[in-house]
């Protein structure tokens, strides 16, 4: 019985440890000259456990996308993905995502929660614009200032973070220009990611039951 309650002890504390730790999601995002990428790792007690590289591709003259996905898994690397988006798929994934937000919109607070139980470590995000007429790019700046201004205000307050964002934007009245970089340092604890997710599996699953029996009632 004591070598049973001991394993016991110890399965326990170790579910409430791996509850209570927290996951580190690190996202860099590069848009300048020929450098265009999109980095993203998360850590579990600073081991790194997903690392994902993302080129960012210009548009094709037909409008189409390519983009070759680079994984690593637990260090290990995982062969890459090519995808190509055209016109069209990108449409039927609009409407696809229209109808999920139709039929889950009873889900987004939930979602929101998650975004709240995230904690803001670190946030930098500096960009460089310019067009050929000076005064426009003296208005393009502003604008991006202000929408930046407010998407920052909007996350500190969701995030309920203490966190004050960096962020700055450079007029260029040299030449046109469009460079961006952005760093972005987030964390987690395991039993928050667990917790809102069955909250959200147990209302969407919910919602399909009363869709369901919609369905049947007006059938």
């Amino acid at each position: 019985m004591v070598i049973v309650g001991g394993i016991l002890a110890i399965i326990i504390i170790t579910i409430i440890f791996i509850m209570f730790s927290k996951v580190t999601v690190e996202l860099m995002a590069t848009y300048a000259n020929k450098q265009k990428d999109i980095f993203i790792t998360v850590k579990w007690m600073n081991i790194k456990v997903f690392r994902r590289s993302i080129p960012v591709i210009d548009l094709k003259s037909d409008l189409s996308v390519d983009i070759v996905e680079k994984d690593e898994m637990l260090n290990h690397e995982v062969p890459d993905k090519e995808k190509h988006y055209t016109p069209q798929y990108m449409e039927e994934q609009y409407h696809i995502i229209q109808k999920v937000v139709d039929t889950t919109r009873d889900v987004i607070p939930h979602v929101l929660n998650v975004v709240r139980a995230f904690r803001l470590h670190h946030f930098k995000w500096v960009s460089e614009l310019g067009v050929k007429a000076a005064n426009q790019t003296a208005v393009l700046v502003g604008t991006a200032y202000s929408l930046k201004s407010m998407g920052c205000h909007w996350m500190v307050v969701l995030m309920q973070s203490d966190y004050n964002p960096e962020f700055e934007v450079r007029p260029n009245y040299q030449k046109p220009s469009l460079q961006s970089e952005l760093e972005c340092i987030l964390s987690i604890r395991i039993g928050q990611i667990m917790r809102n997710a069955l909250s959200i599996a147990w209302h969407y699953q919910k919602l399909k039951r009363w869709n369901g029996n919609e369905r049947a009632s007006n059938s």
